[in-house]
């Protein structure tokens, strides 16, 4: 039986937000391509190159743990809006979790249930973006530290192996 293929854009109750590249996020890293802040609201700006394929913009939190019998598991609830060159405010990806709706692809809403939240942008215009966090429930009066991490995928192919001196040798283990 062939492997499933992930066909839905941006995240699902399959593959939530998919596999982690570690080679993107390694390069994240390295060029400083986050934030961290523990402030009640905060913006920060990022530019987007011409030509580029998607802009996506990930928000995570590590929650305070709910009560047992709590009505809702999120605590501290905040939120993330990508505000584009032309001042349209995106809003992050969310599912609907009603049974007749769990394989719906997501859509941009706003997000009440996870400690994780992601804006996607296919084909950004080039230009800045405003990354907003703001609080909407901070029940322990705070400070919420959060990070906020964002990926430019241009179009183009990279080569992950080989990458310096190595040789591809048919038959060869190595």
């Amino acid at each position: 039986m062939p492997p499933k293929t992930r066909v839905t854009r941006g995240p699902d109750f399959s593959y939530g937000f998919g596999n982690l590249n570690a080679r993107r996020a390694a390069d994240a890293i390295e060029n400083s391509r986050y934030f961290i802040s523990s402030a009640l609201s905060s913006s920060n700006t990022i530019t987007v190159p011409a030509g580029a394929r998607r802009l996506k913009v990930m928000l995570y939190w590590a929650d305070t743990a709910a009560a047992a019998n709590a009505a809702t598991t999120l605590m501290n609830d905040l939120d993330l809006t990508v505000v584009d060159p032309a001042l349209f405010t995106n809003l992050p990806l969310i599912l609907d979790p009603s049974p007749a709706n769990v394989n719906n692809n997501a859509v941009p809403g706003i997000d009440r249930v996870n400690n994780i939240e992601q804006v996607v942008i296919d084909n950004p215009v080039a230009g800045n973006y405003d990354l907003q966090v703001s609080t909407f429930a901070l029940p322990y009066g705070g400070p919420q530290q959060y990070i906020v991490t964002y990926q430019i995928d241009m179009n183009g192919v990279t080569v992950e192996y080989p990458f310096g001196d190595e040789k591809l040798v048919p038959g060869s283990p190595k």
